[in-house]
């Protein structure tokens, strides 16, 4: 099975991207909606911030049902800390939706991102919902992902298809972010669709086995969102019987492999970011002690700048490392760092640090720490930090 970084039709959905005049920049797609055909089996996570926008309180509410025929997004604003009138402006939002396309206000599932503290404009929003129904198609999935963008510099996209009983199935998704990215859970937006037949509790479960794999194995900046939004749909569309045994555990994968596809696809993106790093802890006493560590690493900005520099700072690394609060014993910790072994039992490999800074080049290597004190292993994927993060962040609001 190969995940494609492409779009392609799930039967059962239509989508569309509209410019709505929501953004300030003149013409740019800002406002998208996914409808269903019918009714489908939906399922969701959400940012665990104390501080939750309007619509993922809205969205949570909707999604108890487990069904879902429609969902619209928003960019430029995240309708985020704005009292009561952000609640009534995401049900509004809502209903400008619904009647338009003809299904349940409960159906529907309210998006935002963007600046915080700022409503948008009602009637501009009412506007462009009627625009982006008008152009609903199949084929639509760019259009929806271009118009859920802020500080990205490409859309994200993925799909994959497989075999489930005698019939064969497609998975497609799409997910925008690039700061703001850290786990519990780090998305920012995305958004999955299968015209596989799934019931709402195994969609949950799902979403449940695939995170701590994906999307909540990456990071960016270390800073979790408002607004994080991941919104799974099943179909049923592609006629097969509800899956259970091996052909449910295939669909889990593949509806895994294409969330962790968009997850790397968030951090490649990360805001100015030039490298991909996926940090590696192994020989940990348990996973939640190898899942610290390599968070500590993957989060710290002195270890993040080095990677930016292609120094192969080996004392950052054994700081961020040391700092975790896991007891390990150093004088065992082996390192590799971009393909070259740079430390071993606790001592600086001198000789290997040329050819790790030589790699560290590349736009994307690998850091590995073995611990040596038991069999469990954790993965985080990061990006570097630039001198053009600190200026996208620094003028993101003027």
């Amino acid at each position: 099975m190969e995940v494609r970084l492409e779009p392609a039709v799930v039967r059962g959905f239509r989508f569309a991207g509209v410019a709505a005049g929501l953004k300030s920049e003149p013409g740019r797609q800002d406002l998208g909606i996914i409808v269903a055909d019918a009714p489908v089996a939906a399922a969701g996570v959400f940012t665990t911030s104390r501080v939750k926008a309007a619509p993922v309180i809205v969205a949570q509410e909707h999604l108890r049902s487990g069904r879902l025929q429609a969902v619209a997004v928003n960019s430029g604003s995240a309708n985020c800390f704005t009292g009561k009138a952000g609640i009534r402006l995401a049900r509004a939002s809502c209903a400008a939706l619904a009647s338009t396309v003809g299904c349940g206000i409960q159906l529907v599932a309210p998006c935002s991102t963007g600046v915080i503290g700022h409503l948008y404009d009602l009637d501009k929003y009412r506007a462009g919902i009627a625009d982006a129904a008008a152009t609903l198609e199949p084929e639509g999935l760019t259009d929806f992902a271009n118009a859920i963008m802020t500080t990205d510099t490409h859309p994200k996209i993925v799909s994959t298809m497989i075999g489930v009983g005698r019939s064969r199935v497609t998975i497609a998704g799409c997910a925008k972010g690039a700061g703001m990215i850290e786990p519990r859970m780090a998305t920012m937006l995305a958004f999955i669709v299968t015209d596989a037949a799934a019931r709402p509790p195994q969609l949950r479960t799902m979403l449940k086995n695939i995170l701590p794999r994906s999307f909540n194995a990456i990071t960016v900046d270390g800073d979790m969102s408002t607004n994080d939004t991941l919104l799974l749909m099943a179909s049923g569309a592609a006629g097969n019987a509800a899956p259970a045994g091996r052909d449910l555990q295939n669909l889990e994968k593949a509806i895994g492999d294409a969330a962790g596809a968009l997850a790397r696809e968030l951090v490649r993106d990360g805001e100015g970011a030039s490298k991909l790093v996926t940090v590696e802890v192994r020989g940990a006493r348990s996973e939640a002690d190898a899942n610290k560590i390599a968070r500590s690493i993957a989060n710290s900005p002195l270890v993040k700048t080095a990677f930016f520099g292609c120094d192969p700072n080996f004392g950052r690394i054994a700081m961020a490392a040391g700092k975790a609060g896991v007891d390990f014993d150093p004088e065992r910790l082996d390192v590799s760092l971009a393909g070259s072994k740079i430390a071993s039992r606790g001592a600086l490999n001198v000789g290997a640090l040329a050819g790790a800074a030589a790699r560290m080049k590349e736009r994307e290597f690998d850091l590995t720490l073995d611990l040596k004190m038991g069999k469990a292993s954790a993965r985080v994927t990061t990006c570097d930090l630039s001198y053009d993060y600190v200026k996208i962040n620094a003028e993101y609001t003027t």
